[in-house]
């Protein structure tokens, strides 16, 4: 999984690979192996070379803020309405918006039907992610148009779950 982020408006790119019990995580030229223990839905214990590390995550909106021994660090999501609801898809008729998974990870439940009306920041979805649930919302005021995906699908994050065609 490769994500980017801004870090004092740097855009740096960060990908994570599961191997075997270990993450190994990449940033520019660095390379990190740790273990990572789950604590809860949004604490974690790094161990990097047999020393435990405290990390804690807490998103909102655009903002993910970490927190490392208690040191805490704001990363940016560059662009991410826009790369989150996309408009113009390749085979999507003009004006429908395609809302897409933020991150990869495992479709939970679809809360919407098609033809169903929607309003702005309604929850649409909800997508596993390492071990999170992330709630896909609305974009804007809508009718539901089209499904792409249902419970127990993985997605990634440029896989189309559900188009919405803006009301009039």
């Amino acid at each position: 999984m490769e994500f980017e982020y801004l870090v004092k408006a740097e855009s740096r790119r960060v990908s994570l690979e599961k191997k075997g019990e270990h993450w190994i995580f990449r940033a520019g030229d660095q390379t990190l192996e740790a273990d990572v223990r789950i604590i809860s839905g949004n604490a974690f214990s790094l161990i990097v070379g047999g020393t435990s590390h405290l990390v804690g995550i807490a998103d909102h909106k655009d903002t993910i803020y970490v927190s490392l021994d208690g040191t805490t660090l704001t990363l940016k999501r560059p662009g991410a309405e826009e790369k989150r609801f996309e408009k113009g898809e390749e085979g999507s008729k003009e004006g429908i918006t395609v809302v897409k998974a933020p991150m990869p990870g495992k479709v939970v439940k679809i809360n919407v039907a098609e033809n169903d009306a929607v309003r702005k920041n309604q929850t649409l979805a909800i997508v596993e992610a390492m071990k999170m649930e992330n709630e896909i919302k609305s974009p804007m005021d809508g009718v539901i148009k089209k499904i792409h995906s249902s419970a127990g699908d993985l997605v990634d994050s440029e896989k189309s779950l559900i188009e919405i065609e803006p009301k009039t």
